[in-house]
């Protein structure tokens, strides 16, 4: 009987200590689950790798979700998005997507601005909120703006000039802002968007000064250089500066402690991609 008893023992023992495992691996998990900011931002810091670009996507996507007003979060996942779209998605379709997520995503932190929302509101002219925007929202509308842009730029033409007002009322807000903004982006976008408008890519000079601005604020930032191959050389019919300037991103050597390095290891890429492309449809007869 005691032998029995013994054994009761160690069985109801036994079953509390795997109730207790249970609990505790469900605490474990459930800890597990919890994303802060801290560990987004140590994942988007190593997005060069971009398994941790897109676990950096997702945490702040659920981070978004759990806290709706913040503009830091929502900023950070415009800029992912915009990320993703413009360096890991090749596939035209799923790019637009995510761009336009990128996009809607700063539109929607910024209606909850009470100035671009009253303004919006009164006006019913979407230029005139963005003019009221303070310091606080650049990353929101640059990031919101650059996915626009990008989204825009496979459409076409008709499309594209429907939307010029707005892209450069954003854009020379972000200039009115902060005029040296990541790392020459007015400057950059302005050379791109000048060359890409029939209105102004005639004003090749003006086009050109714009990249040459842009390098000139951050001169190890490869994006000024791509973007300028992209847009300026074929338009002007410059092979000679087109393979220049890619091959000086190409073959020079990224800091990897520059806050950009994860973008320089994609605009190289690019610049490779640039120069195949031109080859093939022959940019420079």
């Amino acid at each position: 009987m005691r032998f029995f008893y013994v054994i009761g023992i160690a069985v109801l023992l036994c079953a509390c200590a795997a109730s207790d495992i249970r609990d505790l691996n469900n605490r474990k998990k459930s800890v597990s689950n919890i994303v802060t900011i801290a560990a987004a931002d140590s994942l988007w810091s190593l997005r060069a790798d971009s398994s941790n670009a897109y676990r950096a996507l997702r945490a702040y996507k659920q981070l978004a979700k759990e806290d709706s007003s913040s503009i830091e979060i929502w900023s950070k996942l415009s800029r992912a998005y915009y990320f993703i779209g413009q360096y890991l998605t090749p596939e035209l379709q799923l790019r637009d997507g995510l761009l336009m997520a990128g996009y809607e995503t700063s539109q929607t932190i910024l209606n909850l601005n009470p100035k671009y929302r009253n303004l919006l509101f009164s006006t019913g002219d979407e230029n005139i909120a963005v003019r009221g925007l303070e310091l606080s929202t650049i990353d929101a509308l640059y990031w919101g703006m650059a996915n626009y842009g990008q989204w825009l730029a496979t459409k076409g033409t008709l499309v594209r000039l429907g939307q010029r007002e707005l892209i450069w009322t954003s854009l020379e807000h972000v200039n009115d802002l902060d005029s040296n903004y990541y790392y020459g982006a007015y400057y950059r976008f302005k050379g791109a968007l000048l060359a890409r408008d029939p209105k102004t890519q005639t004003d090749t000079l003006a086009i050109r000064r714009a990249f040459e601005t842009a390098i000139l604020i951050s001169p190890n930032y490869f994006g000024n250089y791509t973007l300028m191959a992209r847009h300026y050389c074929p338009l002007t019919g410059d092979k000679e500066l087109f393979y220049r300037i890619l091959t000086k991103v190409i073959t020079s050597k990224s800091n990897p402690s520059l806050p950009y390095y994860p973008e320089n290891v994609y605009e190289r890429d690019l610049a490779e991609r640039l120069m195949i492309k031109a080859e093939n449809e022959k940019w420079f007869k």
